[in-house]
Formats: structure tokens, sequence, C-alpha cells
């Protein structure tokens, strides 16, 4: 018989990465609007619904910590009361229900705490979470889990050299929950090792600043837990009695998504400095574009709500009008061309290099008309093309050359950085990229007067003297004070971030040497920031790029397909001919035989030797 579970808070930080391999048609995942634990009538409702036999409850509030002493309202609303809804609710349905506590219920002051040790939490928060506890001892049909657990990698920027705890990973609890669910009473989860925060911190966050537990209030200093009665458990489950039960073909293995941020405790405590002081002032913007300008030897940088924003603008601003042409390579993303299209004026064309994916020179000086205004040169996934050749090109015929680095991030052509070539050059901060504010990008420039007459239209045509006044009419492309925080707080990081992009890299290399691929290009001269890790396949290998993409998917791992030349796709059917696909040789073939591979900043060296397991072995079949 199928036996559904429905968990509370799913998407909780705990929750959302839990359903990444927690799976399954009888395992339901609910939010406060599906289940809510202040209403009765809403919890009835859900359980009625799906009518679960287990309820795993992580519907709780936990950070920030410091709400639990201003606000203990909410602190008590959602942890006891929310809780005693819950358990009241299974207890009228025969409902088994696992409750997520924490260690912080024991006094914290000497360590090793067996599930039957006295209890005295040192804060508001391990109170309310002892306080939720207490209605769920009242149910019989019960499992408390208090739980020494953390993030993977380590999220703070600081740790305690003089506070000790056990931490497990959460990835490490989502893979023994599913022994634990027909247990009852309390269990204890930890790591077997018990060590500083600073120590354990250290080993996933080497830049982790060591601070005193005596610099703060009410925390525990030791609060590491004995898992004697976990072991035990462990020792005699078999997980395979609750795929049974599941009915389902659950995949307890870690989902490996193609891309996403790395986001620590600076970017926290960036974004609650603007929280607090930053809603009357634009001060992080005009910060960060200062300090992002001076980091690529730019005289003026201006931040906009996405890259995409930042091209239309700087093409408004060099007065692109309708019927003027803007040469492009046929491999890029839509954002580098779609404003091109916007204003009226007419993007060209041409193929990309073979070695490096960027705009072929020799194919553009057959492509300059009296129309041409601009050539626009993309760094492809980090890559760089002979941007000298593309100078001496655009001075000859004095057009302006736009540098498209949203990829190129940190990457550098014989010692300059990507966003320095260009008379205006380009980067985003969309989530994807090698640093994020969610959507965000700039512009780039050493020229002044486009600067200006740029930033007049991004900020509403308004006046400097006179912000009432308006001086040109123009829509508004000001990014908020709380974007450019979070773009601050990452590019802080950003030697972290590359390093890590290039240690995917290297690890991707070493698990590939197997089989011919050509990657990004990485050399003496061109130094990548390696947003992507990218391959391309040797034509004997015959690979079929969908299938491969499928093929991956199966195995809860998710690549992306190359760009797709533009010049193929509907958005742009009328700048392009019947001939194209001949004339753009290489960027049809590119498509058709590259790669773009799983590039998370979480990915460690396990889940890249998956990946490129599963690969030589669809080349191999």
């Amino acid at each position: 018989m199928n036996k559904r579970i429905i968990i509370t808070g799913g998407n909780s930080r705990f929750g959302q990465e839990l359903k990444k391999s927690f799976s399954g048609k009888n395992i339901i995942y609910t939010t406060r609007k599906d289940l809510n634990i202040l209403n009765i009538k809403s919890i009835e409702k859900c359980l009625e619904k799906h009518k679960p036999k287990y309820l795993i409850h992580l519907a709780s509030l936990s950070r920030p910590m410091i709400i639990h002493e201003k606000d203990i309202g909410s602190s008590i609303d959602a942890n006891i009361i929310g809780t005693a809804n819950i358990v009241k609710k299974c207890f009228e349905s025969n409902i088994k229900l696992i409750y997520f506590s924490t260690n912080y219920v024991y006094p914290g002051d000497k360590g090793n705490y067996r599930e039957n040790d006295a209890l005295k939490p040192v804060n508001n928060y391990a109170w309310s979470k002892l306080g939720g506890e207490a209605s769920v001892k009242l149910y019989e049909n019960s499992l408390i889990l208090r739980l020494s657990m953390t993030e993977f990698p380590f999220v703070h920027d600081k740790a305690f050299k003089d506070a000790k705890n056990n931490f497990l990973y959460r990835k490490d609890v989502i893979r023994i929950l599913p022994k634990l669910l027909d247990e009852k009473g309390i269990i204890n989860i930890g790591s077997n090792k018990s060590e500083s925060i600073y120590s354990f911190a250290k080993k996933t966050q080497p830049n982790v600043k060591p601070i005193s537990v005596k610099s703060v209030k009410n925390f525990p200093v030791n609060s590491s837990v004995n898992i004697n009665k976990l072991q035990k458990v462990l020792k005699n489950k078999n997980r395979k009695n609750f795929s049974k039960m599941t009915n389902s073909k659950s995949d307890f293995s870690k989902i490996i998504y193609p891309a996403g941020p790395s986001v620590t405790q600076l970017e926290r405590e960036i974004i609650d400095d603007m929280m607090r002081f930053g809603w009357d002032n634009y001060d992080y913007v005009e910060k960060f574009e200062k300090e992002f300008a001076n980091y690529h030897e730019r005289k003026f940088c201006l931040m906009t709500p996405s890259c995409t924003m930042a091209i239309y603008l700087s093409l408004k601003a060099l007065n692109i009008k309708k019927d003027d042409e803007i040469i492009v390579p046929d491999v890029t993303w839509t954002a580098t061309v779609s404003p091109i299209v916007e204003l009226g004026a007419k993007p060209i064309f041409v193929d990309v290099n073979k070695n490096d994916w960027c705009i072929n020179t020799e194919k553009i000086i057959e492509k300059i008309s009296k129309k041409t205004k601009a050539i626009f040169a993309v760094d492809l996934f980090g890559n760089m093309p002979n941007m000298e050749k593309l100078k001496i090109i655009s001075k000859k015929h004095k057009i302006l050359l736009l540098e498209d680095s949203a990829e190129a991030l940190g990457s550098q052509l014989n010692g300059v950085k990507a966003g320095k070539f260009g008379d205006v050059s380009f980067h985003s901060f969309h989530r994807t990229k090698t640093i994020t504010s969610g959507e965000g990008g700039v512009l780039l420039t050493d020229n002044k007067k486009l600067f200006l007459k740029a930033k007049l239209y991004r900020d509403l045509g308004r006046s400097e003297k006179n912000s009432y006044i308006a001086e040109v009419a123009s829509l508004k492309f000001m990014p908020s004070n709380i974007q450019a925080a979070m773009a601050y707080g990452q590019f802080k990081r950003l030697k972290e971030l590359l390093s890590i992009k290039r240690n995917i890299f290297n690890e991707y290399k070493k698990n590939l040497s197997k089989i011919e691929v050509h990657f990004n290009t990485d050399n003496k001269n061109v130094k990548n920031g390696l947003w992507a890790t990218v391959i391309y396949f040797d034509k004997k290998y015959k690979v079929n790029i969908p299938k491969l993409i499928r093929f991956l998917e199966k195995k809860k791992i998710y690549s992306r397909e190359f760009f797709r030349p533009l010049s193929s796709q509907p958005g742009y059917k009328n700048f392009t001919s019947n001939k194209i696909a001949k004339q753009n040789k290489i960027s049809y073939s590119l498509f058709k035989n590259t790669l773009v591979l799983p590039s998370h900043y979480n990915l460690n060296k396990h889940d890249i030797q998956k990946v490129c397991s599963y690969i030589i072995k669809f080349v191999n079949i």
C-alpha cells in the first residue's frame, strides 16, 4: 500500500534542498498557501486532500536569529503554536509526525549530550523549538530529531574558535532521513566528530575568520550531541523498505544543476546594512560602480537592472537609428542583439572561429558597408577574440567597437581584463553568472560624453541639478540599491569565486582526458574567467547533443545546449537568408557538437567525476 508523506515548509532552506533529492509521487511539499500551520482549517483541508501516513514538520522561524529576541510573538506563533496545531491534527488522524528540532535545546556547556540529558536553552530560538517539542512529546506516534546541522559549504565569513559542535551537513541528513521515519521518541543527529566551529568551517570556507564566542550573547560553548542512538538505528535499517513504501523511483542522489550562485554571510551582512540604512540613497550603486570601473581600469561604469538594458542604453546614447547596421557574431545570446533590433537597426550576422568561438575578423571586412556603425565582439564563454585586429578594423573604417563581456568576468587577454577593450563594454550579473545580483548589468567606457548621456537616459531623463525636471523623455533603467548591495558583496569575493570556477574547469579536463574534446580557450595569452565549462566533441564521435542532454537528465544531471546561431531563430528571420547556414558553417557546426557542462558553484570532485563518467559512457555506446 502506498504511504504518503506531507512535508511542511517546502520553501524553507532545508525544504528546498530536500526537494532536490527526496522526491516521488507520494512525497508532497507544501507551502504556507497549501498548509498554513496557524490556521486549523487550512491544516485539516490539506490533510484531508492528501491523506498522508507521515508528516515531516519543517515549517518554522529560524533566521534571522535576532527576530526571536525582538519579536517573540512571531517566534511563539511559528515554532510553538504552529507546531501544536500540527500535533493536534496528526493525533486526530493518527499521522506519524517527524519534528525537526535543534541541538541548541541542551545547556551547551559540556557537549556530548544524550537524548535524556537535562534541557536548558541559552537563547530564545532554542526555547521556541523546545516549546514545539513539548507539544510533540505529548503525541506517542512522533519522532523528535535534535539536529546539529548546517549548510554546505559553511556560509558565514566568521566562525567561533572557542565554541564546539559536531555539525552534519544538510545533504548528509537528507541521506539518512528515510531510515528514521518509522522511529519514535527523540534522536540526536550530528557527525561523529566534535570540533571547534572555526576548524569545521575552514574545511569548506578557507577565508573564514576566527572570532570568540565571548563576542556574542547567548550562544552555547559546546552543543555537540552524542549520536550512539542514531548509529544503532542506522546499523539496523535498510533503505529498501522505504523505497517500497513510496512505490516510486525515488533517487536520493544529489541533483546536479547547470548553474547557480555562491552566497555567503558576507553578502547577507552587506544586504542587511543596505536594508537598515540604504532605502533613501543609492550608496551601494555608486560604490559598486566606482570599484568595478577601477577593477577594469575604466573611467566610467554605469549599473543597470540587466546587461540587456546596458546595451540598449549605450546604443541609444550612441544615436543608433533605424536601418543602421551593426556586425555581430552569429553565435551569442539573444540579449546581445535584441537591443539592436529594438532600436530599428539591423544586425549583420558573421561566422565565428572554430578555435575560440568568437567573431571571425576576416569575415567582418566583407560585411562592412556605408551603413555599418559598429562591430559587436562577444567574449563567448570567457574566450577572447583578436581584439587588436578588431581595433584596427574599427579605427580604419571609423566604426565603434562594442564588447559584450557578459560571460567573461575575470578573463584576460595578454594581461588586459575583458571589459577594457570596447569603446563601450558590458558585463552581466544574471543569476547564472560569475557574480550575481539576481539580475543586473553594467556598461563600461572611457567616453565621458557617452557615459553622461547614457546616465541621463537611465535616470528617467531627469536633470542632475533638479531631479523634478525632465531634460529628455526617457524610460527608467535605474537598478535598486539592494540589487547593487548584492553585486557589491559578490564582487568582494571575486578572487575566491574565480578560483572555484577554475577548479571546476580543471576537474573536468582531468576527468575527460580519455576522450577527444576541446574546452574553452585557456592558455598563456587568454586567461579564461571560466564562467561555465564547455566541451566541443571531435566529430568522429558523432555525438547527438540533444540525446546526450536527455541521457544526463535521466541521471539527474542538467547540462545545456550551446548557443544556437541567431540566424536560425524565428526572432531574427527578417535579418537572414537561406544561404546563411552555408556562409556561417562553423556557427552551425559548433551548435551540433558542443555541450555546456554543469558549472554550479556547489559542484564537488565526486559530482564532476559522475558527470564525466556518464559522458564517457554515452560517447562509447
